[in-house]
């Protein structure tokens, strides 16, 4: 496969060499090289990439999208909080709209980042070698992103009608008074934390919302890639077996 003028440009792979991305960026540059490859003439049939090999892919976008994802959305809550003036930024208990702003891209701005650059990625694929990659990585991020989202749901729900049930939060406030803290910072926390925890229910659900975008983007980009690939083929710019 490559374009249709009588020569290729091939990115040689050493005797021997094999692909075993160890990280995100890694994954991403291995890729980008068989693209070119791909692009240069080279014909790769995807039964060349091994099942370790597309375990491989799909464990580093598992790991990358989860472990990055769970802690976006454990800072879900104190953004909400923000917007929602329970919790003050930047020592201002009333926040400018740069504070607000600032508070939803600490939710957000690393998973939206973090889409379009696999956006982007996704769309380097000519054949299927490239694309078995690609389906792989993609995999394990969308897997790990709805790992995160059950378990950030569960989490916040669990939290809200158990953890700060009003049983629990009245024990905790005879608690504090045995504790012999003084009366008026103990009904200051109780009256606090119960106009905040509904915050959790509003996180879990803005959790899912954003993963669902977060899964959308490259998968879209994917699509449109495919939909570039036959338009390029039907015209002749690119030939595939």
């Amino acid at each position: 496969m490559g374009k249709d003028t009588g020569t290729t440009d091939i990115m040689p792979m050493p005797d021997g060499q094999e692909i075993h991305p160890k990280g995100f960026l890694e994954a991403i540059s291995f890729i980008e090289q068989s693209f070119a490859n791909e692009l240069g003439g080279a014909i790769i049939r995807d039964t060349f990439l091994t099942t370790k090999q597309r375990l491989e892919f799909f464990e580093v976008g598992f790991r990358s999208s989860f472990l990055s994802g769970l802690i976006s959305a454990l800072l879900t809550p104190i953004a909400i909080g923000v917007v929602e003036r329970y919790i003050p930024i930047f020592g201002d208990a009333d926040p400018s709209r740069f504070d607000l702003v600032f508070a939803f891209m600490l939710a957000v701005g690393y998973s939206i980042g973090f889409a379009i650059f696999l956006a982007y990625a996704c769309t380097k694929f000519i054949g299927s070698y490239t694309r078995s990659m690609i389906r792989n990585l993609l995999g394990g991020v969308v897997a790990g992103s709805i790992l995160k989202a059950i378990l950030a749901f569960l989490g916040f729900h669990f939290l809200y009608f158990v953890v700060l049930s009003d049983a629990n939060m009245v024990k905790g406030a005879q608690l504090l008074y045995k504790a012999h803290l003084p009366r008026r910072f103990v009904m200051s926390a109780y009256s606090w934390i119960y106009d905040f925890k509904p915050v959790l229910l509003t996180s879990a659900w803005f959790v899912v919302g954003v993963t669902l975008v977060f899964i959308l983007i490259p998968t879209v980009s994917m699509v449109l890639a495919t939909i570039r690939n036959r338009k390029l083929i039907k015209a002749g710019l690119v030939h595939v077996e």
